[in-house]
């Protein structure tokens, strides 16, 4: 049954072996030690048991006999004195390992209660109305009570065995109770439904939330506040595993094991089915994340970089993939490399969960360089290809979904640009056309995949943009100018809400800022070139004397809450427009006095 539950996921329990899957289970923490010490011995005590008997007449039977000649002859073969031993140490183990199969299988149901939830379930279609869930504390009752009553009348739930029923019986009523409990009643109970349709016709789920009446209370507690938590369980179902997992409260992979998890994904099989193993991978990855945003295990500021991070990862695997079907049709070229750059939020390692993907490609293939596959290309178009498969890739629908879109805008010359930029052409773009918001936009970004030298070569680049000498009044001018035109066109502020990202004093603010003081200071202090995320730059800033300890606290405790609304928001596909509270607006005072004082004019 363990291995029934986790071997979907887990590759390394599709085996035979009883006692090597019992390790294994122990190994990936789905079992105790103790325990899978205990019906190891048994296992082995009741197979040697079995044997004897087998042996005694050669016959295929699994029953002591009731002779009782025979059943001391099987004791004393088993170096016991007497049958009666013999017995008493059989029902030792017999009673372990039922009481252990009991704790896993045995229903928790109990003796259903009666309570107003079931007695309103199960008085539908006919005799249940819209004033009883009024009386439970569902506000729209009218709605909720058509749903329920189309749910109730569907052609599935009508279909239902009577164990199925039975099981739907007791697991409805307790969504009901948990969602009316919830943080918002009809939002849980309506997106439950959801699940449910999904879900309807995979009783085994029916089970689990009938076994696990934790996991049905965190479930509901997930859908009340969350959209898209929701959205994701109703589109892939399998992510109810995650409510479940063990390993959500430890801690997220680092980076070499999401490259072990991204290398199993590969060695799948073909493209289609690597793709769809990135895809359940990135899908309960994000979940996993997610859990831990929603409920405040971890600052919104690590889940961003988490959710980077994994980009990251994805983006490596896809470009092997990608290269791979460029070099079967194309072969490839000597001496050239491509490399990928993330800018924005992935290069600043500030991802969200619905955020695209701001990338740029570059190769260093010499202009009038050739593929040496059957069907050659020029290197523009070459890399052209590869960077088309990599977008076509990243945004493929698969059964577990997509992976990321990705923008291109970024690049040089905007949407006019080529697709694919030389290393020679960025250079010089960035030293001789690049605005200031260009320049900009480079703070917020690294190279991702590719190759070394390529990636090297950008690094120099970026670095001497943001080092070349420059008017400290003008970056101000320019950087201000920038941030007031945005606002003007893209603040959706009242004089109650706050926009979290275009307000004043918002998070675009912030990162004006530490955009303008890395231009500032690139030239004379090198450090400040290392980092691209927001809490990294303040630190340097602070280290170098740019800001005092104060104004340092101030900018992170600032930072955090924004982004933590704004996550929250997000999860829950709510515009990142929050209530402007006192608090909000003193801190957003005191985080433009900081700009200003640097002479930033954001509109204190």
């Amino acid at each position: 049954a363990l291995q029934l539950i986790h071997g979907g996921r887990e590759p390394a329990l599709r085996q035979r072996s009883l006692l090597k899957a019992m390790q294994t289970l122990v190994q990936a923490g789905h079992l105790a030690e103790s325990t899978a010490d205990k019906l190891k011995e048994a296992y082995l005590f009741l197979r040697r048991v079995e044997n004897r008997v087998q042996m005694l007449r050669d016959e295929q039977t699994h029953s002591l006999p009731q002779d009782a000649l025979m059943r001391y002859r099987i004791a004393r073969g088993l170096n016991y004195a007497n049958a009666a031993e013999l017995e008493n140490a059989l029902q030792v183990h017999r009673d372990f390992v039922s009481e252990e199969f009991s704790n896993l299988l045995a229903s928790k149901r109990h003796k259903a209660k009666t309570s107003a939830y079931s007695d309103y379930w199960r008085g539908l279609p006919d005799q249940s109305d819209a004033r009883q869930l009024a009386d439970l504390g569902f506000n729209n009752s009218e709605d909720l009570h058509q749903a329920l009553l189309d749910f109730c009348k569907h052609s599935t739930v009508q279909s239902f065995n009577e164990k199925a029923r039975a099981r739907l019986d007791h697991v409805l009523p307790l969504i009901l109770e948990a969602a009316a409990k919830s943080v918002a009643p009809e939002s849980a109970m309506t997106r439950s439904l959801s699940l449910l349709h999904a879900i309807a016709k995979r009783t085994s789920f029916l089970a689990l939330l009938e076994e696990k009446p934790v996991a049905l209370q965190r479930l509901v507690d997930v859908v009340a506040r969350s959209a898209w938590l929701s959205e994701r369980l109703v589109e892939h179902p399998l992510l109810l595993d995650e409510l479940l997992d063990h390993r959500v409260a430890q801690a997220f992979p680092d980076h070499k094991q999401l490259k072990t998890l991204a290398s199993q994904a590969l060695a799948i099989g073909d493209t289609e089915q690597a793709l769809h193993a990135l895809n359940e991978m990135r899908q309960s990855l994000s979940f996993r994340i997610a859990q831990a945003t929603l409920f405040q295990q971890q600052a919104a500021s690590e889940s961003a970089e988490q959710l980077a991070l994994l980009a990251e990862v994805i983006l490596q695997a896809v470009l092997e993939l990608a290269k791979a079907e460029i070099q079967s049709a194309h072969g490839t070229i000597d001496d050239a490399g491509f490399a990928i750059i993330g800018y924005g939020s992935v290069g600043a390692k500030e991802l969200g969960f619905a955020s695209d993907l701001d990338l740029v490609f570059l190769h260093n293939a010499p202009a009038n360089a050739v593929s040496n596959g059957a069907r050659s290309l020029d290197a523009s178009r070459y890399f052209a290809r590869l960077a088309q498969k990599i977008i076509s890739l990243m945004q493929t629908i698969t059964p577990a979904g997509r992976l990321y879109e990705v923008d291109m805008r970024l690049r040089p010359d905007g949407a006019k640009g080529l697709l694919v930029s030389s290393l020679d052409s960025f250079e010089e773009y960035q030293r001789e056309r690049a605005w200031t918001w260009e320049h900009q936009a480079l703070v917020r970004s690294r190279s991702l995949a590719g190759d070394d030298h390529v990636r090297a070569r950008f690094e120099q680049v970026r670095s001497q943009s943001l080092q070349a000498h420059r008017d400290l009044i003008l970056i101000n001018t320019d950087v201000s100018a920038m941030r007031l035109r945005m606002r003007n066109e893209l603040d959706r502020s009242t004089t109650v809400r706050f926009d979290l990202k275009q307000g004043n004093g918002g998070l675009v603010d912030m990162e004006f800022f530490l955009q303008a003081r890395v231009m500032a200071l690139a030239n004379t202090n090198q450090a400040v070139l290392e980092m691209q995320r927001s809490p990294e730059i303040i630190e340097v800033l602070k280290s170098i004397g740019d800001i005092h300890e104060t104004q340092a606290n101030t900018l992170h405790a600032h930072y955090e809450s924004l982004i933590a609304h704004s996550m929250i928001c997000s999860l829950d596909q709510r515009p990142r427009i929050v209530e402007l509270s006192d608090e909000l607006r003193e801190k957003c005072g005191q985080a433009l006095k900081i700009y200003a004082e640097k002479g930033l004019d954001f509109g204190l």
